[in-house]
C-alpha cells in the first residue's frame, strides 16, 4: 500500500473518559460476524500488519466508533469503542472521548451520517472480492485519487451518497480493499454488506 493503514489523519481533540450508557451490544455482535467473514480483523500479511475494519452506530451525543487498532481482539466491549460528540470537516477536526481514540475513518463515518439523517450506522470492511469487482457489481466508487482519513475523503463520500439511497454500499477507489455500508439499522448495513461478498465471491 502507498500508505500506512491506521493513521489518524485528522485533528483529533480527544477527551479520556470511561463512556457510560452507550448500547453498543448489537454493533459488536456485527462486528464478530464482520471479523468471522475476514472483513474486519489484523492479519500479518495484509496491510503491513496494521488493524483494518471499523464499525459505527448514532448515539445521543454523536456516533459511536470502534477504537483505532482495535482489529485484532476477537471480542469488544465499550472500552473498545470512542464516542465522536462533534465534527468539521472543513476544519478536518473530531472530538472524541473515551479510553481508546477513534478509528482513523472517523470523518468518512461523519460524512455518512450528515447526508443521511435516517441512517444509524455505518460499517467500514476491508474486502479484496467486493473492492477488485465494484464496477461489475455496480457498486459506486470514490475518486482513486483521493486518500482515505482525509477531509478529501470526507467531502468525496458526501458527494457519492448524496442521491444515494439507504440502506447503501460504496467502494473506496483510493483506499484499497476498502468498502462501506450503511443504512436504517445493523440488520440492513450488514445483510447488505455480506450479500455483496456473496455476489463478488461468485464472480471469481
Amino acid at each position: 500500500m502507498a500508505e500506512t493503514e491506521g493513521v489518524i489523519k485528522f485533528n483529533l481533540t480527544f477527551r479520556t473518559e470511561t463512556l457510560k450508557g452507550v448500547d453498543v451490544a448489537q454493533l459488536s455482535a456485527w462486528r464478530t460476524v464482520l471479523k468471522e467473514l475476514g472483513l474486519v480483523g489484523q492479519t500479518p500479511g495484509r496491510y503491513d500488519g496494521y488493524g483494518f475494519g471499523n464499525i459505527s452506530q448514532r448515539c445521543a451525543d454523536g456516533f459511536v466508533i470502534s477504537g483505532t487498532q482495535t482489529g485484532d481482539l476477537d471480542a469488544v466491549t465499550l472500552d473498545d469503542y470512542a464516542v465522536c460528540d462533534t465534527w468539521d470537516l472543513k476544519r478536518n477536526a473530531v472530538d472524541a472521548r473515551g479510553t481508546i481514540k477513534p478509528s482513523s475513518e472517523s470523518l468518512s463515518h461523519a460524512s455518512i451520517y450528515d447526508v443521511h439523517k435516517s441512517v444509524t450506522c455505518a460499517l467500514h470492511a476491508h474486502s479484496p472480492d467486493i473492492w477488485r469487482n465494484a464496477i461489475e457489481l455496480g457498486i459506486a466508487v470514490t475518486d482513486e485519487s483521493v486518500a482515505y482519513g482525509t477531509p478529501e475523503m470526507a467531502e468525496e463520500v458526501r458527494r457519492l451518497i448524496r442521491d444515494m439511497d439507504s440502506p447503501g454500499i460504496f467502494s473506496m477507489g483510493g483506499h484499497e480493499d476498502g468498502v462501506f455500508t450503511f443504512g436504517r439499522s445493523l440488520e440492513e448495513a450488514g445483510q447488505l454488506m455480506v450479500r455483496e461478498l456473496v455476489r463478488a465471491r461468485a464472480l471469481t
